[in-house]
């Protein structure tokens, strides 16, 4: 493991933005890294935005500024998004 001192901010920002990541691919919205196509799976984007918002209450008064509103940007526009596609899979069972 190389010796590289990482600030834990850069960490904690790196966690929320790669867990969020996973989440948007699962929504459909980003590409499959592995088929580069676009794949929803609504059961487990739902999962990755309750662990993000699990993460946003167990850390709630430990978070600079920054960081509190990077998770909660995230956890807010992710709900969203999964409210419009569930939304959607309720009009449209195809999709």
């Amino acid at each position: 493991m190389p010796n590289t001192k990482i600030n834990p901010n850069e960490l904690f920002s790196l966690l929320v933005n790669q867990l969020s990541a996973g989440a948007w691919s699962q929504l459909g919205k980003t590409p499959n890294p592995l088929t580069g196509k676009p794949e929803k799976n609504l059961e487990a984007a739902a999962i990755s935005v309750g662990i993000l918002e699990a993460l946003l209450f167990k850390t709630a008064g430990n978070l600079t500024r920054q960081e509190d509103v990077l998770i909660s940007d995230k956890v807010r526009e992710l709900k969203l998004s999964l409210v419009e596609e569930s939304n959607k899979r309720q009009h449209d069972p195809s999709r």
